[in-house]
């Protein structure tokens, strides 16, 4: 049997392996020898959970990188009809 975390990992190793490359999940599936139909449930199951999020300013950039670029991050503006969500 399959766990949650499990599918989890197999998704984001197909997105990172198979899917630049155009392999199809099907195929990934069967290659790993995972049952696509399980698969599909799972990823169908949790696929609502998901949200979209907001990134407010930008990361920090590593002191090396600073003196490359040159540049300092610019912060996000937001307009005043948003409604922020905040996890």
């Amino acid at each position: 049997m399959y766990s949650s975390e499990d599918l989890e990992r197999f998704y984001f190793q197909y997105q990172t392996e198979a899917l630049p490359h155009g392999g199809s999940l099907q195929s990934f599936c069967v290659k790993n020898k995972v049952p696509y139909n399980i698969f599909q449930k799972w990823f169908k199951d949790t696929r609502k959970k998901v949200v979209e999020v907001q990134v407010d300013g930008a990361p920090e950039i590593a002191h090396e990188e600073k003196t490359k670029t040159g540049e300092q991050p610019k912060p996000v503006s937001r307009s005043s009809d948003e409604n922020p969500v905040r996890i």
